[in-house]
């Protein structure tokens, strides 16, 4: 139960580190948001720093269960998957796709918290 939850951790990380990322950027924030529309400055500026934070606790989180290597590896692993599954999703569904960023990133929360009681 506990590696079932860590793994999904790091990949509802990834996820959801990646989004920010993505909905940082104009051309993504405008698929959501309408032709034309940019994130206002400290918008895109706390998204940035909520997807490079995600990704880093992601990858902490992985070295921290699996070691330096292998858990580097598995972050790699987790983050080349969810960066695929946004690449499917985003030109054709963006809204399910954040929408999907919300759902991830609140199981990740519940995640972590029953990882800190167990």
């Amino acid at each position: 139960m506990m590696e079932l939850l860590s793994n999904f951790l790091v990949f509802a990380l990834s996820y959801a580190g990646l989004s920010c990322l993505c909905l940082a950027m104009d051309r993504h924030y405008a698929d959501l948001h309408g032709r034309g529309a940019e994130p206002p400055p400290q918008l895109r500026r706390r998204l940035q720093w909520g997807g490079w934070l995600a990704l880093a606790f992601g990858l902490a989180w992985a070295m921290h269960i699996a070691g330096a290597g292998y858990g580097t590896v598995f972050w790699i692993g987790s983050l080349t998957g969810c960066g695929l599954l946004l690449i499917w999703l985003l030109p054709y569904a963006p809204h399910q796709a954040m929408r999907l960023a919300r759902v991830v990133g609140a199981a990740a929360a519940l995640a972590a918290v029953m990882l800190a009681v167990l």
